[in-house]
């Protein structure tokens, strides 16, 4: 199955920095200064990972809610990113248009066996739902007669069926549903490009795990970049840019520019 190369390529856009004038040495040797976020690093599988992406051991002015990484240490699998009380597998970073794909963490080695029944919220402002993302709807331990006409059913206890519905929250029908589950349900998102390959796969793979590789968040990096320049005694203007705002240093004439670059393959 295809899915999204797990680095990210040099030659691609990177975010950095830009630095205008040149730094006076109380600058450079200021240990919080937001240039250290800058230096690239890898974690898991994922390479050349910066701000706002952080991991064990960053600089903590480069700290940021929602971007921690952990299990780095395991070359070849994706890490781990924890967003509000929730873990996702990160499967592949787009630094220059501001998304990721991540999948749950709990359905990563299989889909019988959440830890929570309850959906995955992303809990932080700077998160948004990709719209090219698809919800399904999973239902847990059903009796064959409740199964949705469209429903493409999966079996995780012996004598009880279980199965996934497009879109069954928005049609109105979840209530209804869950309550004939006993196992529960729970609606999981999956990127629109690899929903339409689901149902001509072997079901063997469909119940594994890495579920589906995952879904599309945007997040907001200006804003972010904004708050860090402004609660370290910087002030941030956005108005010529908004999209690549400028960290202005008080007391000097320094400036650091949220910046993408690009050179050709």
């Amino acid at each position: 199955m295809h899915h999204h190369l797990p680095s990210i390529s040099s030659s691609t856009f990177l975010l950095n920095l830009l630095f205008f004038a040149q730094l006076p040495i109380s600058y450079t040797q200021n240990t919080a200064s937001i240039n250290q976020c800058y230096e690239t690093f890898r974690c898991g599988n994922i390479q050349n990972l910066l701000f706002p992406f952080w991991k064990e051991g960053s600089p903590e002015i480069c700290h940021n809610e929602g971007f921690e990484l952990t299990k780095c240490e395991e070359e070849d699998d994706e890490p781990v990113i924890k967003i509000g009380e929730a873990e996702f597998r990160l499967v592949f970073v787009d630094q220059p248009g501001y998304r990721m794909t991540i999948a749950r963490e709990d359905l990563w080695e299989g889909i019988c066996n959440p830890t929570s029944k309850q959906n995955m919220t992303l809990g932080n402002h700077f998160f948004r739902f990709h719209p090219t993302n698809r919800n399904l709807t999973f239902f847990y331990d059903c009796n064959e007669s409740v199964v949705q006409r469209d429903g493409v059913g999966f079996t995780c206890t012996q004598g009880l069926i279980s199965f996934y519905a497009d879109d069954l929250v928005e049609r109105g029908s979840y209530e209804r549903f869950s309550s004939s589950c006993r196992g529960g349900a729970i609606q999981v998102q999956i990127n629109d490009s690899i929903f339409g390959r689901l149902k001509t796969e072997d079901p063997e793979n469909f119940e594994s795990g890495r579920w589906r590789l995952g879904f599309d968040v945007q997040y907001d990096l200006p804003e972010i970049f904004c708050g860090k320049c402004n609660s370290h005694k910087g002030l941030c203007d956005d108005m010529t840019s908004p999209q690549y705002p400028i960290c202005k240093t008080h007391g000097t004439h320094n400036l650091l520019k949220l910046h993408s670059s690009s050179t050709s393959n």
